[in-house]
């Protein structure tokens, strides 16, 4: 069985299509992003009709191309920019008269919740803590002996850090230290594990940039998944620089975060540092396999 799981996330809509194989773990068959940037379609608690038009226009998109492969069932969640907006269920609803598409709005505990139920496919994480940056929302698992201790979700991510500080696309030094300085309120307000652990895992989009980047700038092969907190933190104040060759490495590694990149790195040299004493892992998954396993597929079970 092939199943398509579609993330509407603030700055990122991202498909993702699965293959079931017969022992119950799967194969990602393919997957495609759009840079919809549903954040910026939001305000004063309210987004848009240009902005729930956006979304749809993803999903019609993502619609087409799957049915060049005879996937008529697509599983949509949504997480940061529908359940932060009074026109929540005004957006769910339009979506879906739209579309034909019922988007599952997901809590900030769900979200966190899942991305680690997603992480624990392909890592073992029994006693540690998972971190998911997004692009509005950061979601913080504390997990001992395989369960989880608590999960939440913080109200910043790179792209409303972006877009609460800086002016232009490369951030002043003022800019750099409201930013700072935002991140701190946000991570002391946070219920964070009384103690750092010794193993922290990340999962999401800007995670993965920031490895990719880290890959290139210490000369490490492309499929190293690891590095330290003191790593990220030494990256981070390098990047800050912006100089030519800092750009440049941004172009050549995401350039379609260009602008969310310097707030990703920033934030999440805070929010390792507040979690770990050794070691990162920057997972393959996260929250879209978790939600095809612990939604999807447990449903589906059940309903047999």
């Amino acid at each position: 069985m092939n199943y398509a799981i579609v993330d509407l996330g603030s700055n990122t809509v991202r498909l993702s299509v699965y293959h079931i194989l017969p022992r119950g773990d799967y194969e990602l068959l393919f997957s495609k992003k759009e840079m919809a940037g549903l954040v910026n379609y939001i305000s004063d608690g309210v987004m848009s009709q240009a902005g729930i038009r956006r979304a749809c226009s993803s999903l019609w998109n993502f619609w087409g191309l799957l049915r060049h492969f005879g996937i008529e069932n697509m599983h949509v969640f949504a997480t940061a920019p529908l359940r932060n907006i009074r026109n929540s269920e005004e957006a769910v609803a339009q979506i879906r008269e739209e579309t034909g598409v019922d988007v599952d709005v997901l809590s900030g505990d769900q979200e966190a919740e899942l991305g680690y139920y997603g992480a624990v496919q392909t890592l073992d994480l029994r006693d540690g803590a998972l971190f998911d940056i997004g692009g509005g929302s950061t979601e913080i698992v504390e997990v001992r002996e395989g369960k989880i201790l608590r999960a939440q979700s913080l109200p910043l991510g790179s792209l409303n850090l972006f877009k609460s500080c800086v002016s232009k696309i490369w951030p002043k030094s003022r800019e750099l230290e409201d930013m700072q300085e935002l991140a701190r309120r946000t991570l002391e307000a946070a219920d964070l594990p009384l103690e750092r652990v010794g193993r922290v895992c990340g999962v999401g989009g800007t995670a993965r940039a920031v490895l990719k980047i880290a890959n290139a700038w210490y000369g490490r092969p492309e499929l190293e998944r690891r590095m330290t907190p003191k790593e990220l933190h030494k990256l981070n104040k390098e990047l800050q620089k912006q100089d030519g060759t800092v750009r440049q490495l941004i172009l050549n590694n995401c350039p379609d975060r260009i602008h969310t990149i310097l707030p990703g790195v920033l934030w999440m040299d805070l929010v390792s540092g507040a979690l770990c004493d050794r070691e990162l892992y920057i997972s393959r998954t996260g929250v879209r396999e978790g939600y095809l396993y612990r939604r999807v597929l447990r449903e589906e079970r059940r309903a047999d």
